[in-house]
């Protein structure tokens, strides 16, 4: 529900950062790296609600709280006039805060309330999960465009409070036991760094750094777009949609035909595909569409949808090769670990284009080194492909399995009693390995 909130107000907080304060890209990069930050140390909090319960409960507080403060956040940024930088920046810093405690919280209910999942439920489960949710962020996303030809910013933000307060009243419900093995946050950290010593996950956390922390001139083309090409909120909120939806057919396609292709050929081939799709905002900036009569509108909204269907090939083997290699018993804080590696590698990667942006001297209004960060950006998404080989391969099967069934005697996480209507919820991606019998390694 928190995500879907995030979708309805990203547009709102962009529009509010850019119209409001008047930052340049540069600066806007700055500013969401900062705000993000909690979702970078998740695995923090996971330790925390682990060793420190609250009234003797280590979840249900911990949401009711989480979800307490991404209401407050939003009703306050709804009522404020937005003349602080400042203070709005400190109330979106609280709304991701509560939102990736809750999250975390969340991971660690449907990972213990799956245990005792078969394999072809969990296998339905997570898809349905991962469909349902790009749809719901396609319905987000129009919305979030729509509703600001509509209304201000700051009534989306009070229509966002909506969905916290019902994860804040479903925390309420939540049947926890009192009763647990408690263990130090010292032998905790200890085991983690064991675990991470593990040369595949090891290997497979240096990977998805470097995949995530390459530069994006994501931000400095909303600037174009909407500056430049005059694009309205509705229309970007059409082309989030279309994104959603291509990430949707791109998933049903992944899991109906793709799932039995080994992981570094699938990355290698999206990688070289995805390139020059990389390169076609050149076509809009340097005016060579008009020749072919194709709209600049028509041409963007094609351009992002190809790229999003082509993208999520990449980001599916990675969530179902992550599943694979968390042993068990660790599901819950290895997971938290690895989406806190992906997250910092975020904003290293925003810091990286806020650096690119500043250096090219790039504005609001002047796009002129525009077509040189394109190409620097596309050039840089090459990277990666250099580093496939650190991924586990076929060959590793046997000894990921025998690390698995090493580390879960080692140490296992106490488990919470949670009550659902179905007992198969499947989170994102923990699940997903036991879903889909998929060869060990070669995955897909």
């Amino acid at each position: 529900m928190l995500q879907g909130v995030e979708v309805l107000c990203n547009l709102s907080i962009i529009y509010l950062l850019k119209d409001n304060y008047h930052l340049h890209p540069a600066s806007l990069s700055i500013v969401m790296c900062f705000i993000k930050i909690p979702w970078s140390i998740k695995l923090v909090w996971a330790v925390i609600s682990d060793n420190y319960p609250i009234f003797g409960y280590r979840r249900k507080y911990y949401l009711l709280l989480g979800s307490f403060l991404c209401i407050l956040s939003l009703i306050c940024l709804g009522l404020i006039t937005h003349n602080n930088l400042f203070i709005t920046i400190l109330l979106l810093f609280i709304y991701f805060f509560g939102s990736s405690l809750c999250n975390v919280i969340g991971e660690a209910q449907v990972v213990e309330s799956n245990r005792n999942c078969s394999i072809n439920c969990s296998a339905r489960n997570v898809s349905l999960f991962f469909a349902f949710r790009k749809l719901s962020f396609a319905i987000m996303s129009y919305l979030s465009g729509y509703l600001l030809l509509l209304i201000s910013k700051k009534h989306i933000f009070l229509i966002g409070s909506f969905l916290p307060i019902c994860v804040f009243t479903s925390g309420f419900f939540i049947i926890e036991k009192r009763n647990y093995t408690k263990s130090s946050i010292k032998e905790q950290i200890k085991c983690i760094y064991s675990i991470i010593k593990l040369s595949y996950l090891k290997n497979f956390i240096i990977f998805i750094f470097i995949m995530m922390s390459t530069p994006s001139c994501g931000n400095t083309l909303f600037f174009y777009i909407t500056n430049e090409l005059k694009f309205t909120p509705n229309l970007l909120g059409k082309m989030a949609m279309f994104q959603s939806l291509a990430s949707f057919i791109s998933i049903i396609s992944y899991m109906l035909f793709f799932t039995k292709i080994d992981i570094r050929k699938l990355l290698l081939y999206s990688t070289i595909i995805i390139t020059p799709f990389c390169l076609l905002p050149l076509v809009v900036i340097k005016k060579v569409n008009y020749f072919l009569f194709i709209p600049n509108t028509l041409f963007f909204i094609t351009d992002t949808v190809l790229i999003e269907f082509i993208a999520e090939f990449q980001t599916m083997p990675i969530l179902v090769l992550c599943s694979r290699l968390i042993p068990e018993g660790f599901e819950s804080t290895i997971y938290s670990l690895l989406l806190s590696a992906n997250n910092f590698a975020s904003i290293i990667s925003s810091f990286l284009s806020s650096l690119l942006t500043y250096s090219l001297n790039i504005t609001s209004t002047n796009f002129t080194n525009l077509p040189y960060m394109i190409i620097i950006c596309c050039l840089t998404n090459i990277i990666p492909i250099f580093f496939l080989y650190i991924l586990p391969n076929h060959s590793q099967k046997k000894n990921l399995q025998h690390s698995n069934s090493h580390t879960q005697n080692y140490y296992s996480y106490p488990s919470t009693d949670y009550i659902s209507s179905q007992k198969s919820d499947s989170s994102e991606i923990t699940k997903f390995s036991t879903d889909m019998q998929i060869d060990d390694i070669t995955l897909q």
